[in-house]
């Protein structure tokens, strides 16, 4: 099958062309066309004087062979020419195109195609125009004397339609941001190579032309008409010892400017020679670096500090779309400061520098960040610099040794730290000075508090969650990703750490991402971001103020494919044909929630409160969901997990509600574990967390001394065995017939009828087996990955359902007798009933097995 675009051609209209890829990712030849006539029309080019496909030279036998210009311009209309006419057409033309998917095609496009157009051409003036991934140039011939002198020029040199053309330098106005600047740094790689430069040196070097390419942008901003110091030296005839002498002191130029911001020293020296620097220059010199999309950036990057600074930074960067998003919501306005304390690569605020820089053209003066790695502010540097920002105001420094310094002095505060409980700090200086450093318990009155007591160690995620509502104003704003774990888990510290963080702000939002989100960077939890706002006076106890809505989102998906350290993108696919949709500009869209999940958080009760999450009610966006504060607060934990403050697990609660219905507790008790010395030399049936079905199980026979240590559980005939794990709640059992051998794993709640509540078994039964139960199984699990587990208290206020369809009972009762029996499975008959229209709620089904409720 081969994989279709949706595209829309300002010529022919809407397109639905094969994708000629191989990797089914780069867009096809037909949208470099696109983007070819799109240039030529913002030049002027009337689109009534463009052809697409143009024959330019018929030959062989009958002239049934022919030799095509991917799209011709003309000086007159083409409908004033005949149809078909080679000969008219080439009378007329003034362009002749030629378009290559990739540019590893280019050498051998110019030979057997961009230079036959001229040659075909009969007007002395037509421009041949070549355009690929990485290279867009223009080539023409002018008569001197009795001489006819070849001329080639970067793309945007091209004049607007009807000017003379004439080899001219470079200005910034010229200059446009490249669609894959990682295929331009491959090709410069070539070019070094072929040059017999070692790759260590040619990293290097890169770096130089870099620092020097991103100063020269910088420096001609406000003269946007001058000629830029990185020329197309070739393209100019400029001598190559002159142009090695003009890039190399303006190397020095930009060494001496950004140099007071890396860390580390650049060489001022250029190991390069001049004829292959100007060979580098003409891939350099046609491209804006500072307008690259981020994500363009972002991919360029990565791959060249990986070589520049031998470090794999996947794990250290955090997707553009996950970044952009919270600085969105985050909103940075003219004068808001932006501060990241545990910066690493810094792509938390490159995406607050990009949205900052568009209302304030000085924003690189309220972005700073700091991390406490000397390789992390190297790459953070280089990387807010390929991004536009031309100061960087990036430190090596210890933020949790420095919390005091910075406090109640930034707007906004975007963070995404180090958490996990192996990652901790145990300095008793640091720890003293941060309430979460303290241990925490009740005091006479019943409420959490900080004692005088300091710990012996803390996760330094907690510690920088204080951190970062200590240094932002009274006022201001904060997103940082937490894992859920911090979120729910019933451990004092966590408990501790969700009151401090209500005394010291309001919650404004909490959008979950789904498991695996981070695996690129090796992080295999389940995590949120949470948006707060800081409150100018704590509070003395988080019940004190619960009259606020806060916004509860819940993304699915993240527009990367989940558990593959690759992250391979996953784009949008028209159901009908499975063609890829494109935007305007004819790239792929990823299937990402992050925009509707914007649209709904402004369009939510919590925006009404919390003013700087910008913009009104969205057309066609859904309404997003809030929940009031008083609803944390009523936990006794403050649990903010958002799987179960939800919108799906909520209104599947109220749905069933509703209805007669029971709690879980009400209808079977929790029993312990029935553990005995199981004998050595005694043979019994084990069944695993894997063998258990819809009801049923099958098991593996083992002696005794075979058995894991896992082996928890001793079954009694009627005994239920219901998963108690987020990733294995949907798993249950009824212990049936014989169970004198039957032993079960841990990772289940161990479920008796109580007593006089026999007759409702098929209730209990029939609702294990819907996706309503594992829904309300997973919103209770609480944990950052998949063994989150939900305690059996909070399983006993699962609502189960009254089957009062007395059809319905009928047709259960003699499968709930055969499980009994220790015979089939529940599922089957469930989905069979639901979709003749028993009338049980039906939550959606989770997309993937990532998704979190």
């Amino acid at each position: 099958m081969v994989d279709a675009l949706r595209l829309t051609c300002p010529i022919r209209g809407p397109l639905n062309t094969p994708a000629k890829s191989t990797d089914g990712l780069t867009p096809s030849e037909e949208a470099r066309r696109i983007d070819a006539i799109n240039f030529l029309l913002a030049r002027g080019y009337p689109d009534t004087h463009i052809k697409v496909e143009a024959t330019i030279k018929r030959f062989g036998h009958g002239g049934k062979s022919s030799f095509r210009a991917d799209l011709a311009a003309l000086d007159v209309p083409l409908s004033s020419i005949a149809p078909g006419s080679v000969e008219e057409l080439l009378e007329h033309a003034v362009l002749l195109g030629e378009v290559k998917r990739e540019h590893k095609q280019a050498a051998r496009a110019r030979e057997t195609q961009v230079q036959p157009m001229l040659d075909f051409a009969h007007n002395p003036d037509c421009v041949a125009l070549y355009w690929d991934d990485v290279a867009q140039r223009i080539y023409w011939r002018e008569t001197k004397g009795r001489r006819r002198i070849a001329h080639e020029s970067p793309a945007s040199t091209l004049p607007r339609y009807g000017q003379r053309i004439a080899a001219r330098p470079l200005t910034a106005a010229d200059i446009k941001p490249s669609e894959s600047l990682l295929d331009m740094l491959i090709r410069i790689e070539a070019v070094l190579h072929a040059a017999a430069i070692d790759a260590e040196a040619r990293y290097v070097l890169i770096l130089q032309l870099l620092l020097a390419k991103l100063y020269d942008e910088h420096s001609h901003e406000a003269r946007p008409t001058a000629p830029l110091a990185i020329q197309d030296f070739k393209a100019l005839g400029t001598r190559p010892s002159v142009a090695y002498a003009d890039v190399k002191k303006t190397v020095g130029r930009a060494i001496d400017y950004y140099g007071k911001y890396l860390p580390r020293e650049v060489p001022g020296t250029l190991e390069v020679a001049p004829e292959t620097l100007v060979e580098i220059a003409a891939l350099l010199a046609p491209v804006k670096i500072i307008a690259s999309r981020q994500d363009v950036v972002q991919t360029f990057y990565m791959y060249f500090a990986k070589h520049l600074y031998k470090w794999d930074l996947a794990q250290f960067f955090t997707p553009v779309t996950v970044t952009d998003f919270i600085a969105r919501v985050l909103n940075p306005q003219f004068d808001d400061h932006v501060r990241d304390p545990a910066c690493g690569s810094a792509d938390f605020l490159t995406s607050a520098y990009r949205l900052g820089a568009q209302t304030n053209p000085s924003y690189h003066d309220c972005v700073w960040g700091s991390d406490n790695s000397a390789n992390a502010v190297q790459v953070a540097v280089l990387n807010m610099l390929l991004n536009g920002d031309g100061k960087s105001n990036i430190t090596l420094e210890d933020s949790l040794l420095n919390v005091d310094r910075y406090a109640d002095r930034y707007d906004i505060i975007i963070c995404n730290p180090p958490f996990g409980a192996r990652i901790s700090e145990s300095r008793r200086p640091v720890l003293a000075n941060f309430d979460l450093g303290h241990e925490w318990g009740p005091d006479e009155q019943g409420q959490l508090q900080p004692t005088s007591q300091v710990r012996e160690r803390q996760q330094v995620g907690i510690l920088f969650a204080e951190l970062c509502v200590r240094q932002a104003k009274p006022g201001g704003r904060i997103g940082i990703i937490l894992p859920n774990g911090y979120l729910g888990n019933r451990g004092t510290i966590y408990h501790a750490l969700r009151e401090w963080l209500l005394r010291q702000c309001r919650v404004a939002s909490i959008c979950s991402f789904p498991r695996f989100t981070f695996k690129t960077s090796g992080a295999d939890v389940s995590a949120s971001v949470v948006f707060l706002e800081k409150r100018r006076r704590p509070l003395k106890a988080s019940a004190a103020d619960t009259g606020y809505q806060l916004h509860v989102g819940l993304i699915e998906s993240v527009g990367w494919q989940l558990g593959d350290k690759g992250a391979k993108p996953i784009y949008v696919r028209e159901p009908a044909d499975g063609s890829y949709l494109t935007d305007g500009e004819g790239n792929r869209i990823l299937d990402a929630d992050f925009d509707g999940l914007l649209a709904e958080i402004r369009d939510s009760d919590a925006a009404r409160r919390f003013r700087w999450i910008a913009g009104g009610p969205s057309r066609g966006a859904r309404r997003g969901w809030s929940v009031s504060a008083a609803r944390v607060v009523e936990d006794p934990t403050r649990c903010l997990d958002p799987k179960r403050l939800s919108r799906k697990a909520t209104r599947l609660r109220d749905e069933i509600a509703a209805k007669p219905h029971r709690r879980l507790g009400d209808l079977v008790e929790v029993l312990p574990e029935l553990t005995g010395r199981w004998k050595t030399s005694v043979t019994y049936r084990y069944v695993e967390l894997g063998d258990i079905t819809d009801g049923g199980y099958v098991w593996t026979t083992l002696r005794g001394w075979e058995l894991p240590d896992r082996a928890r559980h001793g079954a009694v005939k009627g005994d239920l065995f219901v998963g108690n794990v987020w990733g294995s709640v949907q798993k249950w059992m009824l212990a049936g017939g014989d169970t004198s051998d039957l032993i079960v794993t841990n990772g289940c709640h161990r479920l008796r009828v109580r007593k006089g509540m026999k007759r409702y078994l098929i209730d209990v039964v029939a609702a294990l087996a819907t996706e309503a139960y594992a829904t309300q199984m997973r919103a209770f699990a609480r944990g950052s990955d998949g063994l989150a587990e939900v305690s059996a208290d909070e399983a006993m206020e699962v609502l189960i359902p009254e089957l009062t369809d007395r059809g319905a009972r009928a047709r259960l009762r003699p499968f709930v007798t055969q499980l009994e029996r220790g015979y089939t499975t529940m599922r089957s008959i469930m989905d069979d009933l639901i979709e003749q229209g028993l009338d049980v709620p039906v939550p959606a089904r989770r997309p993937s097995h990532s998704v979190l409720v």
